[in-house]
């Protein structure tokens, strides 16, 4: 039986188309380059998306090098963070970090495996931000990595400001520039929050656990704006000129200067967080009141808005805030101050067992206070005094904000909605 004929869809990129528009870009043989690269966002690499990494070898020739983030998937900083003693049975069952051996994490998608395991490649020693590079510059990068403050002096990213390096990237969104994070080391402001985890490494030739003490790369700095604060840097950076933008394959692609975006990036925040942030009012979180059909209505137009740039008429508003406060099936919960609401959500059952989130919104002047934790902490206690096992929501897939917040709760995604236009 003969073979089905095979379709090639379109957006078929070669390693050699990519290798051109990289050099259209700005990038150069001998450049030392630090890559994001979301591969889905280029279009079908022929040939798998090792491919890419070759086309940057293509340009940067023998005497260029190539940088990648690349952290440690088996890290067990979210187990640990926070903790001032670890139980001895963790201690016993987690496995140290190898550089040579463990694995780049996966949700920063599949190139940085790739490059980990290219031959010749080069890791750093950090057991949670590890970074990996190739090329004549790679071991001068990565060595010396220090434990603490890792994105800090002495890190690979403030070596690849110093040997006059760039940051490419081909289709992965703004906030993902890990430079930026050397950017709020360096910057002189208070408040930056401060972590501490452990992690195991080899020291020795034996397992030994320490202790990690850095600026937290989750958001060290109070940023209220409606965007995440890497994507609101880069924003003002490309509108002021700086940096190049082009596409490759099908992806919009950007170049940066590594030193001057980051010196950019620390005057901006300095400007903005120079003075410490004060909060004029404690927040309550609270099921709502039919009193305060006015304030869901308003809520409800702000979130509206913000989702679609299209205001939300009262009457709307108003209705819908009447269906929310008068259903058997949903509470809303609310965040007040003194003077005004500030935060919302919606909990509803959909299904036996089964609840859902729906109108999360914190106002702006008030995200990153910990709102959105508080409102869904009382939304999952109604939802489990209702016989709720599960409970979903549906976040917009082009807000990094939205489900790096979401994610921070414990919300993992099970479905993916897809589309494309006809």
């Amino acid at each position: 039986m003969g073979r089905c004929a095979q379709r090639r869809g379109p957006g078929l990129v070669t390693r050699e188309q990519i290798a051109v528009e990289v050099k259209g870009l700005g990038i150069d043989a001998g450049d030392t380059v630090m890559l994001h690269a979301s591969v889905g966002a280029m279009g079908w690499i022929v040939g798998g998306p090792d491919r890419v990494l070759e086309a940057m070898r293509m340009v940067l020739g023998e005497t260029g090098t190539l940088l990648m983030y690349a952290g440690w998937d088996g890290s067990p900083y979210d187990v640990t963070l926070g903790m001032p003693e670890l139980p001895e049975a963790l201690k016993a069952a987690w496995p140290p970090y190898d550089p040579a051996t463990s694995r780049a994490v996966r949700e920063w998608g599949v190139l940085p495996e790739y490059l980990r395991t290219w031959r010749g490649a080069r890791r750093s020693v950090h057991p949670d931000s590890s970074f990996v590079a190739i090329g004549p510059s790679a071991e001068a990068l990565v060595a010396d990595h220090p434990l603490q403050y890792g994105m800090g002096t002495g890190s690979p990213l403030a070596k690849l400001c110093e040997a006059g390096g760039k940051v490419l990237l081909l289709g992965s969104p703004l906030a993902n520039v890990t430079l930026l994070h050397y950017a709020e080391h360096l910057a002189d402001v208070p408040e930056k929050e401060i972590v501490r985890y452990w992690a195991p490494i080899v020291h020795d030739g034996a397992k030994a656990w320490v202790q990690i003490e850095e600026f937290c790369t989750e958001g060290c700095l109070p940023w209220f704006g409606p965007t995440d604060l890497f994507e609101a840097i880069l924003r003002d950076y490309v509108q002021a000129g700086r940096g190049r933008v082009g596409l490759v394959g099908a992806a919009q692609s950007h170049l940066f200067d590594a030193a001057d975006l980051v010196a950019f990036a620390v005057d901006w925040i300095e400007e903005r967080f120079r003075d410490p942030v004060e909060v004029d009012s404690e927040v309550e979180v609270r099921a709502a009141e039919p009193s305060d059909h006015r304030a869901i209505a308003a809520l409800l137009g702000e979130l509206e808005e913000e989702r679609t740039g299209t205001p939300f008429s009262e009457s709307r508003a108003s209705t819908r805030a009447d269906e929310l406060l008068e259903s058997d099936d949903c509470r809303v919960i609310v965040a007040v101050t003194e003077r005004d609401a500030v935060g919302m959500i919606v909990a509803s059952v959909r299904a036996p067992q089964r609840g859902a989130l729906d109108n999360a919104y914190v106002a702006p002047g008030f995200r990153r206070r910990g709102i959105l934790r508080e409102l869904e902490i009382e939304a999952s206690t109604y939802l489990r005094e209702r016989g709720c096992h599960v409970v979903e929501l549906y976040v917009d897939a082009k807000s990094e904000t939205a489900h790096a917040a979401w994610r921070s709760l414990g919300y993992q995604p099970t479905l993916e909605f897809m589309e494309r236009p006809l």
